[in-house]
């Protein structure tokens, strides 16, 4: 809408005159609007701006008055915010100011007063404003910028003659002056004000958001404001006036010191505020942690003047640090107590950190940094018949193959040579790829523990071996002397057998000489048992095999033998070992399984060989054998022990029972 719109709604009766207002009447008005704008509420403003202009055109008789001010946000746009004569509420229109009238507002933007007596005054670069100015009615302008401090102006106050064309005498101008800079101060101290209270709105907001209380003591008084949210921090009431005295009274004894102090130096030296205390809730008397921050500020005088600050509920924070150090404690004594070295790294920042245990197992010097380094000298120092092992298990773990890595290896100690290790790692977290960000382990030095199941394995090898020595020396004189002697005892029988013509007394011989024949053959099951001798002779294949044939014989009990072919020299210790857990295996079916049949296979496989005896018998509950049979059991895992092997039981009630013995390639090829 151009101007010519708010033109048409101007009382046509309106009187013209040749003169103005009178000087006196002038001036008093002036200074009766410079004291009802001082102090001003922001919200009186816009009201107090339109008497003000009506007063203004009513006295100097000035048909129109507009106020424009440039926008805070669009510093190019300009809006009409106030008008005489009002529009009777409506919103003013928007004439295209600058569109309309280019010259005025370039002129206002430059800071300089427009006034014309005549609209053909106006120079020829106002050429667009003329014929506005023509279309709009106006005979004379007198336009003012606002201005604030020197600051680029913030709008235009424009006065427009529409009935005649008349001067506009300096005195006027500058009496006009005096009331635009009256608005613009208004005005000025309103934007202030509003700005200051969305800040403080916005301040209000972020502090609820962030449960905290604003708080600001007047060092003069000693009394403080403080927000409900405050005030609830602490216990007080909304209509209770707190003091430094009320603040003493609610923070705890221990602390109050403190608190004083940091106020009072925050006074004396400008320094801020920041300290942590507790208080005392009024009522059940419940301790809280607070923080408080506070700035202070300086009085006029230039001396302490107020202290603004913030204060937050910590207790949750110091409960749960207190819990922390506490599990920490627990958790130190813990590694203490087992030897434990701990680690960690994160592997976006690149940062390990490693304790001084982890140092002391793995013997790293003081010079070698801490961080990735001394991981690195952990790697550099892996035995190199383990490095392989532990490399692909770490990455297995890094690969989310394995959730955690656990493995003993031997490592290489600058200070003492090579020590066991027993390490454990997992990931405490990936990233979006999956790929490990964080990862912790610990290490423990296990060499003393590994060299006493050393000491416990030479021992048993020692004491397997001396038995074994011992029976197939048992087994020799029950062979080679008590057979052979029963033998002739059973020869001589027979003959006197022969040589007796009575009936009865020759029946009685034979009997004896039949007795004496199978004791001879149970003393030489006796020594085979106690040593095969066809183990040695034919090895492990035939030996199975006569065993199988011998306890069929013995038992009345299918067993089936699957026997893949094998080299010709098969291990002493691992065959003798296998055969004594094969001899063990068929000895507990009989003894025990109730079974009608065993299978007993051996298998070659790319790294070992497998022996594996089953029957259909009873079963058992492995985690709790009868006491002859665990006794068997910790025999066959003993030897298995000795030549690196590994025994299984698999078995329920009713289901039978499956061993299975595994010996490494290295071990029975040697």
């Amino acid at each position: 809408m151009v101007l010519s719109t708010i033109v048409s709604t101007i009382r046509q009766e309106r009187p013209s005159a040749e003169q103005l207002g009178s000087p006196f009447e002038f001036e008093r008005l002036i200074s009766e609007l410079s004291s009802r704008f001082i102090n001003l509420p922001p919200a009186e403003v816009d009201r107090e701006i339109e008497d003000a202009l009506r007063r203004v055109c009513d006295l100097l008789r000035i048909d129109f008055a507009v106020l424009w001010q440039w926008s805070a946000v669009d510093k190019e746009g300009i809006t009409p915010t106030h008008a005489y004569p009002a529009l009777n509420g409506e919103p003013l229109p928007d004439p295209g100011t600058q569109e309309h009238f280019p010259w005025v507002v370039q002129e206002m933007r430059g800071g300089r007063t427009v006034a014309v007596a005549s609209m053909d005054e106006l120079p020829a670069a106002a050429a667009v404003d003329r014929e506005s100015a023509r279309k709009s009615g106006i005979k004379s302008n007198l336009t003012l910028p606002l201005v604030v401090g020197g600051e680029a102006p913030v709008g235009a106050l424009a006065f427009n003659i529409l009935r005649a064309e008349r001067d506009w005498p300096e005195v006027v101008v500058k009496r006009l002056q005096l009331v635009a800079q009256v608005f613009t101060n208004a005005l000025a101290r309103k934007r202030r004000e509003v700005a200051l209270l969305e800040s403080e709105e916005r301040l209000a907001l972020a502090a609820d958001s962030a449960e905290a209380g604003l708080w600001t003591l007047d060092y003069g008084t000693g009394a403080f404001w403080a927000t409900e949210r405050a005030r609830a921090l602490f216990g007080y009431t909304p209509d209770e006036v707190v003091t430094l005295e009320r603040l003493e009274a609610s923070v705890h004894p221990d602390d109050w010191a403190a608190v004083r102090e940091a106020i009072e130096r925050s006074g004396r030296t400008g320094e801020p505020v920041n300290e942590e205390y507790r208080i005392v809730l009024p009522g059940d008397g419940e301790v809280r942690w607070i923080i408080s921050r506070g700035r202070p500020s300086l009085a006029a005088t230039g001396g302490p003047g107020r202290l603004m600050g913030v204060s937050i509920d910590v207790t949750e924070r110091k409960r749960a640090e207190t819990a922390l150090h506490a599990s920490e404690a627990r958790l130190s004594a813990g590694a203490d107590l087992a030897g434990l070295g701990f680690y960690q790294v994160d592997f976006a920042s690149g940062v390990a950190l490693i304790d001084d245990r982890f140092r002391k197992i793995c013997g790293i010097p003081p010079e070698r940094e801490q961080g990735l380094g001394a991981l690195e000298f952990w790697l550099e120092h892996l035995h190199p018949d383990d490095r392989r092992q532990v490399l692909e298990m770490r990455e297995d773990l890094h690969a989310a193959r394995i959730e955690r890595l656990a493995i003993e290896y031997r490592f290489l100690n600058p200070a003492c040579g090579v020590v066991w290790i027993h390490h454990l790692a997992a990931i405490a977290r990936r990233d979006g790829a999956g790929r490990p960000a964080v990862s912790f382990g610990v290490l423990r030095d296990v060499t003393g523990r590994k060299r006493q199941e050393d000491d416990l394995r030479e021992l048993s090898r020692r004491l397997i071996g001396a038995q074994e020595q011992e029976r197939a020396l048992l087994a020799r004189e029950l062979h080679d002397d008590v057979t052979q002697r029963l033998a002739v005892l059973a020869i001589d029988v027979g003959r006197a057998e022969l040589d007796t013509a009575d009936g009865a007394h020759a029946a009685t011989l034979r009997g004896v000489r039949e007795g004496l024949t199978r004791l001879s053959e149970d003393v030489h099951s006796l020594a085979y048992q106690l040593h095969p001798s066809v183990l040695e002779e034919l090895g492990l294949a035939e030996a199975l095999r006569a065993e199988c044939e011998r306890r069929s014989r013995q038992g009345g009990m299918a067993i089936s033998l699957d026997l893949d072919p094998l080299p010709a020299a098969v291990g002493k210790a691992a065959a003798l070992c296998l055969f004594r857990v094969a001899q063990e295996s068929l000895s507990n079916v009989a003894r025990h399984a109730e079974a009608r049949a065993a299978d007993v296979a051996l298998r070659r496989m790319d790294d070992g060989l497998v022996l594996a005896v089953r029957d259909d018998g009873v079963g058992f509950d492995p985690a709790h054998p009868e006491s002859t049979r665990s006794l068997g059991l910790v025999s066959m895992r003993e030897r298995m022990r000795l030549v690196d092997g590994t025994l299984d039981i698999e078995s329920a009630r009713g289901q039978g029972t499956t061993v299975i013995a595994w010996v490494p390639t290295e071990r029975w090829l040697s």
